[in-house]
This record gives structure tokens, C-alpha cells and sequence, in this order.
């Protein structure tokens, strides 16, 4: 069982959830979740328990999530260009593919691999315009997160144009009869 400190710390002034509620001007829109207080001197996050607040934010239904991911992906693709190149290359990879009439599980790892692509591309998206959102991106910890989404995205590429190199220069052996 968990026992609380029993020394109170004379840099904290201690906060009950009803004082929490108190300093809520007006309130909360049905679905909104309070953002926790970050403390800079014990570099902590303020939990507290809000009665009232729901932790299920989001309320739409499938077609309401489904429109919200097209208008997503639409912001996402029109306010970065390595989109286009991705996309590209995406389709270079589809077209000689299929040339050289490659089998499901080529297509499958093609897929899986382009998909994983734009997937982190648009995780780097959100997580640099969260950065621009907040406030100076270049502020040095919003750089590292967006330094740290865009390895991501690196490690992402490399990985599926390792998949793409294999399963190409397989069925480039297979035709040309390089292997046996």
C-alpha cells in the first residue's frame, strides 16, 4: 500500500482538487481533459483528481474520427513537402513492382513498408506542429522532440528501403536466373 510522505515539502503549498476547481474560470467543455500543471523547481507534473472530467475526450463517432483523419492527412500532406517525395518514390516502387510482377508477400512487405513510411512521416507532422503550437520551436527540448520524430522517420526509410532493395533485387535474380 502506498503511504504519503509524512513531511510536508515548504516549496510546495499543498492543492486540494476543489481548489483546482475554484481556479477554472468557466467550465470545461464536455469532452476536454485539464491540462496538468508542470512544477519547473521539482520538474513533476501536477496530477490531481477533477471530479466531473471524463478521461474518454473524444466522442465522435467512426464517421466523425474518419473525416477528422482525412482533414488530418490533407493538412499533414499540404504542409510538408517530403510527402510529395515519399509519394514519389512510392509510386516509382509500385510501377517497377509491377513490371517485374512481383508475388503477394513482395506486395504485402511493398505495402507494409510504404505505409509505415507515411505513418511516421505524419507522426513528425503532428509532433512539429505541436512544437510550432507551444510556442518557439526553437526552444532547445521542442528541437529535440522534433529532432528525435525525425529519426524516427529516418530509421522508418532505411527499414523500408532495406524491405524494397530485397524484395526488388529477388525477383530481379529470379527472372534473370542469377540465382539458381
Amino acid at each position: 500500500m502506498f503511504e504519503p510522505n509524512p513531511l510536508p515539502n515548504p516549496n510546495h503549498s499543498p492543492r486540494t482538487p476543489t481548489a483546482a476547481l475554484d481556479a477554472i474560470e468557466e467550465p470545461l467543455p464536455r469532452g476536454l481533459l485539464p491540462v496538468p500543471e508542470f512544477d519547473e523547481r521539482r520538474l513533476q507534473l501536477q496530477l490531481e483528481d477533477v471530479p466531473g472530467v471524463s478521461s474518454q475526450a473524444d466522442r465522435r463517432g467512426t464517421r466523425g474520427k474518419l473525416v477528422a483523419g482525412v482533414r488530418g492527412l490533407k493538412q499533414a500532406v499540404r504542409g510538408d513537402s517530403s510527402f510529395y517525395a515519399h509519394i514519389y518514390r512510392g509510386v516509382l516502387i509500385v510501377i517497377i513492382a509491377g513490371l517485374l510482377q512481383v508475388n503477394l508477400w513482395g506486395w504485402c512487405l511493398l505495402i507494409l513498408g510504404g505505409s509505415l513510411v507515411l505513418l511516421a512521416e505524419l507522426c513528425h507532422s503532428a509532433v512539429d506542429t505541436l512544437a510550432r503550437a507551444i510556442g518557439d520551436p526553437d526552444e532547445p527540448r521542442l528541437t529535440i522532440a522534433r529532432e528525435i520524430a525525425a529519426a524516427g522517420v529516418l530509421v522508418v526509410a532505411f527499414t523500408s528501403g532495406a524491405i524494397t532493395a530485397v524484395v526488388l533485387t529477388t525477383k530481379l535474380a529470379e527472372l534473370f536466373g542469377w540465382w539458381g
